[in-house]
């Protein structure tokens, strides 16, 4: 057995014994395709009931970590590789796509609110600095790739900019509905980047455990050269994405923010 040996004796079990197998997949112990420990085997080399043995199988098989293979067991899943450009504008929804991946977005919360409710910080992001106070659509979306929760969404949108923005709008493609029904073509972002710790909640959304890493894209997002239409702080999972980049001479740089199979570090 390629799992280590170790107690389980406070609550929830099956979430502990989840990841410390979460661990030993994402550490490469087991090999994409690999046969994974069947539900009587960790029952009993854990020495817990058969039923929170299959709450863990059925955990993992639910983050895309391992798969269901009729006849064959349950093997561990070979994760796909799905890079997201930093140094250019891109959708996730096309680009997910483009890799043979099925994106999928759930709206967690959309409402308007007074630019005078906000943060000093997202204000002047907006623009809004010292302004009179506009309405402000706010919306927290989630964005899945093959049914995995991958990036966790806080935007700000300037309602003057995009009038009659509804919450169907913004089920799929943002840039999508940006430029079909308002005639809006982005020409510009710019963001900060930095590892962070989740809170209980976004870790729940992500079917994280805490301590959980994620990475903080932040920043605002222009039209019409430097007018920004929205602000907002995306969360990228820690375990699924890894920053690289590339130079090339005094001037060229390649910054690639990359889904990959690797257990990732912050």
């Amino acid at each position: 057995m390629k799992l280590p040996r170790q107690s389980f004796s406070t609550e929830p079990v099956h979430l502990r014994l989840a990841g410390l197998c979460r661990s030993a997949i994402e550490k490469g112990d087991f090999a994409p395709g690999e046969k994974f420990p069947s539900e009587r085997e960790l029952a009993d080399r854990y020495e817990v009931s058969r039923a929170t043995a299959n709450k863990v199988i059925a955990t993992l098989v639910a983050e895309g970590l391992l798969e269901l293979r009729k006849g064959l067991g349950t093997r561990v899943r070979k994760r796909r590789t799905l890079f997201a450009s930093l140094d250019g504008m891109e959708s996730f929804t096309e680009h997910a796509r483009a890799q043979g991946l099925e994106p999928a977005t759930e709206v967690i919360t959309f409402e308007r609110v007074l630019s005078g409710s906000l943060s000093p910080e997202v204000k002047a992001g907006l623009g809004l600095d010292g302004a009179e106070s506009e309405e402000i659509v706010y919306l927290e979306r989630l964005r899945l790739a093959d049914g995995v929760p991958l990036i966790l969404e806080h935007r700000w949108v300037r309602e003057t900019l995009a009038p009659g923005l509804s919450r169907e709008d913004v089920a799929a493609s943002f840039y999508r509905v940006l430029e079909e029904k308002f005639g809006l073509s982005m020409t510009g972002e710019r963001h900060s980047i930095s590892a962070v710790l989740l809170d209980g909640e976004s870790a729940d959304l992500f079917g994280l455990n805490e301590p959980a890493v994620a990475l903080l894209v932040e920043g605002a997002g222009f039209i019409r050269g430097e007018t920004p239409l929205w602000y907002q702080r995306l969360l990228y999972r820690g375990d699924r994405y890894r920053l690289d980049n590339e130079t090339r001479g005094a001037a060229t740089s390649a910054v690639g923010l990359r889904l990959g199979s690797e257990k990732q570090t912050a």
